[in-house]
């Protein structure tokens, strides 16, 4: 009779885990982004009812055949607007549930990485805004690059960029010079951006010796500007800098070799 008792409790408590894990496998399903596959950490509804992360959808919408300004919803098919309504509230749902484990595994790592990822990105900017030059600096190559959380913005570049060197730092002071001679984020001027290369490569910023290199490299046509570009793309590939940030800019000491090469074989 003991026996019969017991295994009638262990059979109900197997059902009660098999019911537990069910809802939870429920629960997680209901809140995973239909085109990313993940937990939506910027939570919007479309007009479709469907949830779904935000840069997704809005991607989603802009490489959608459209007809009549609708789009056929990556869910249920139909015909719908190219609205999105911001969903705060699924957001601490999906973090409530993920701090008392009722969502976990990868899905929840994923969740909790960008959460890390988006505080990070939180205290650089306060930091910048705070006045650190080396947090502005960061920030303008985040967003120049666009990496780390941060769309690609050259304005928004070179906007920090300018303050990072208006505070004394040279990194960004070789990288305020090359938007300028490039014209990336703000209206081009050779002179201005040469000169800050220039201050920012004699402080010791290998990067400001590339910059200056490759632009006297396409310049290579006049002697005096080929042998200026020899000598610079030399003092790079020395590693004879103080301020090194070439490599940060996935740029890399082969490009520098590669150019020096072209340049003495052309001899």
């Amino acid at each position: 009779m003991k026996n019969k008792k017991r295994s009638s409790n262990e059979m109900s408590k197997l059902e009660k885990d098999s019911e537990a894990k069910r809802q939870k496998q429920s629960v997680e399903s209901d809140l995973i982004c239909p085109i990313t596959h993940e937990l939506p950490f910027d939570p919007v509804h479309a007009e479709d009812g469907s949830l779904y992360e935000r840069q997704a959808i809005e991607e989603y919408f802009a490489t959608t055949t459209k007809s009549e300004g609708k789009v056929r919803s990556p869910v249920k098919g139909v015909m719908i607007g190219t609205s999105i309504f911001a969903a705060p509230h699924i957001k601490n749902t999906i973090e409530s549930l993920i701090s008392n484990d009722m969502i976990t595994g990868d899905v929840a790592n994923k969740w909790k990485e960008r959460a890390k990822e988006k505080k990070s990105v939180d205290d650089l900017i306060k930091d910048a805004e705070n006045g650190n030059k080396h947090a502005m600096y960061v920030l303008g190559t985040r967003y120049y690059y666009g990496k780390k959380g941060f769309k690609k913005d050259r304005k928004e570049a070179y906007k920090w960029f300018k303050k990072a060197n208006a505070a004394g730092c040279v990194k960004g002071m070789a990288m305020e010079g090359h938007c300028l001679l490039e014209g990336h984020g703000v209206e081009k001027d050779e002179v201005t951006g040469m000169l800050y290369l220039g201050m920012a490569e004699r402080d010791g910023s290998d990067f400001a010796a590339f910059a200056i290199g490759f632009y006297l490299f396409n310049k290579k046509q006049c002697p005096n500007k080929k042998m200026m570009a020899c000598k610079m793309l030399e003092k790079v590939l020395s590693g004879n800098y103080t301020h090194k940030h070439l490599n940060a800019a996935a740029i890399g000491i082969e490009k520098a070799k590669a150019m020096l090469d072209h340049l003495q074989s052309s001899d």
